[in-house]
């Protein structure tokens, strides 16, 4: 039995990347025989079942027993459930990474009695899903679930870089546009109604979100009363419509006990060739502009700069070192 590498597991577990899934799995399985190995995974989202390959893309030829048996087994229970299929001679394991998705492992061999040990492979299973599960409580806002400024920091940062140090890897979205979002006067909520108030108004707000940005969108907390987002796949002119559909449903909302609930959306591209500092500061300029002219608006950042209603956000300078 192989001694198992923690870290890789705890790495996977905060990226999940398939290609480093599959080769972890099949290298901590069976050491020396790992191409005797066969891993596949399965996404199951808007209601049916896809095949996740090496690359990330979705593939949807499943085979009719696999997916009587993903459907049977799997459809709508928690991560960490376990099940052997005899008639593929497989173990399947559920799990549940940073994602509102669900996600079935397969793992597989022609000769699986002689190669996988099966308590070995339930107890790398289950140490993967229990670091997920960490994970859940680090990177997500206790309050509204969605994720929290340290996961913003992370992921931000992952998507920015992703264009120079993941290009053999084929990625089946693409960030397109950057949002940042503030709910309006939202002091005198919780100096009027109390901070019970105020905390259900970003729960509500939250799941609103939820419910009207796509499973790939990236949805954080950033700090307070401000949210952001990444919209992928999604052109300018069609994320401004999206936005102000979204600003109009929540102006619009019911909030128990508050007249009103409304908010300003600033945005801008999401273009890899900035720095964070500088991405956010585009959006976060646009959103700054809502909030001292109308509030309750959508403005977009290259709209505003060309209108000359607000300053170019140019990089930050390095610090300078005096040396004494």
């Amino acid at each position: 039995m192989a001694e198992c590498n923690y870290y890789s597991f705890y790495a996977l577990a905060k990226i999940h990347d398939p290609e480093l899934l599959y080769e972890a799995f099949r290298q901590q399985i069976a050491p020396g025989h790992a191409n005797e190995i066969e891993i596949e995974v399965f996404e199951y989202g808007d209601k049916h079942w896809n095949r996740l390959t090496r690359s990330g893309g979705l593939e949807q030829n499943i085979p009719q027993q696999m997916l009587a048996t993903l459907e049977q087994n799997f459809g709508a229970q928690d991560a960490g459930s376990w099940y052997y299929d005899s008639n593929t001679e497989g173990w399947f394991c559920s799990y549940r990474p940073l994602s509102s998705k669900h996600f079935v492992l397969l793992v597989k061999s022609s000769d699986a009695k002689k190669l996988i040990e099966e308590e070995y492979l339930q107890f790398l299973f289950h140490f993967y899903c229990h670091q997920l599960q960490m994970l859940q409580g680090t990177y997500r806002d206790a309050l509204t679930g969605l994720y929290n400024r340290r996961a913003f920091n992370e992921k931000i940062l992952q998507l920015l870089e992703r264009s120079s140090k993941h290009k053999r890897r084929a990625i089946n979205f693409s960030p397109t546009v950057f949002v940042m979002l503030d709910i309006d006067r939202f002091k005198s909520v919780n100096d009027s109604l109390g901070h019970l108030f105020g905390d259900e108004v970003l729960l509500l707000l939250a799941q609103q979100m939820t419910d009207s940005f796509r499973e790939n969108d990236l949805l954080f907390r950033y700090g307070g009363e401000e949210f952001a987002m990444v919209l992928m796949d999604i052109t300018i002119e069609q994320a401004q419509q999206s936005l102000e559909r979204f600003r109009e449903k929540i102006a619009s909302h019911n909030f128990p006990n508050i007249e009103q609930v409304t908010v300003s959306i600033g945005f801008t591209e999401f273009n890899k060739s900035l720095s964070l500092d500088e991405l956010i500061g585009q959006a976060d300029s646009a959103l700054y502009h809502c909030k001292t002219t109308t509030r309750n608006a959508v403005h977009g950042y290259h709209e505003l700069l060309e209108q000359g209603l607000i300053p170019e956000v140019k990089p930050p300078k390095s610090p300078s070192i005096e040396i004494f």
